[in-house]
């Protein structure tokens, strides 16, 4: 390459970023002039769903309520009715994560592992599942649970 070439290279590269720099200043110009200095916080749905995560799930009531408010409340609140067990929802928030995966020795359902267990029988599968067997703690862990719904849980397990 000689002086000549060296020369027009310089003064075409010279160019090309002298173009970038004007087309980023035009850019610039540009999105100041349309931008609307809109607030974050001004979006309506935004501050909904802001409000409706930090709403408090409860209050506490520190008066006693009077005779009148008691009688309302016994009033609006329908007969208690005993929760029917559901096996395969028990299943899948205590269970599953286990016995799906055979993780610490849980048998799978449906595997020869699980055959062999079934082969004792409900009830001691039940005993088993309500008391703890093993690497398993009582009720998988679920003290919350009662012993109707880890029966109804065993139950799905077995039919599966």
């Amino acid at each position: 390459m000689g002086k000549h070439e060296d020369k027009m290279f310089m003064k075409r590269f010279s160019m090309v970023i002298g173009g970038l720099m004007a087309f980023t200043i035009v850019i610039i110009i540009f999105a100041n002039t349309f931008d609307k200095d809109v607030d974050p916080l001004e979006n309506p749905s935004k501050l909904a769903m802001t409000a409706k995560r930090i709403e408090p799930v409860s209050a506490v009531r520190t008066e006693m309520p009077s005779g009148e408010e008691i009688a309302q409340a016994a009033a609006a609140e329908p007969a208690q009715v005993a929760a029917i067990p559901d096996g395969p929802a028990t299943y899948a928030a205590a269970c599953q994560a286990c016995h799906m995966t055979g993780a610490a020795g849980a048998p799978i359902p449906g595997s020869d592992a699980w055959a062999q267990r079934a082969a004792k029988g409900a009830d001691t599968l039940y005993a088993s599942a309500i008391n703890g067997l093993n690497a398993m703690p009582a009720k998988g862990g679920r003290m919350d649970l009662s012993d109707e719904d880890i029966k109804a849980a065993v139950d799905h397990m077995l039919a599966q």
